[in-house]
């Protein structure tokens, strides 16, 4: 017999993989684009508020780095675009950093265990 997770064991597991990620965008273990993309993409699932800064900020993110090839989609690139992209994705990831790590660490003191 299957035992199915609860749904608040989902938002739980859900919660805990947006602390490793922001955990990892802190340490820079997690490339701070594709962390904000993937946090972005998890807002609804870890069943945060829909005014919630934090979010709020990897979901601008998201959006102004949005045309900038990050991470597995960079395999599909041609290597001599992703180098005439370089310049730019260096100054976005300078620019997020700023942004996401305030909000990374609000996120993994609330969710953190």
């Amino acid at each position: 017999m299957t035992q199915h997770m609860s749904h608040e064991e989902y938002i739980q597991s859900v919660r805990t993989r947006v602390v490793e990620i922001c955990s990892g965008i802190l340490d820079g273990t997690f490339p701070v684009l594709e962390g904000c993309r993937l946090l972005s993409s998890l807002r609804w699932e870890a069943q945060v508020d829909q005014s919630d800064t934090d979010f709020d900020t990897f979901t601008a993110i998201d959006s102004e780095t949005d045309a900038l090839p990050i991470g597995e989609v960079r395999r599909n690139w041609d290597p001599e675009a992703l180098q005439a992209l370089e310049p730019e994705i260096r100054s976005a990831t300078e620019w997020a950093s700023s942004l996401a790590l305030p909000a990374c660490k609000a996120v993994v003191q609330r969710f953190g265990a």
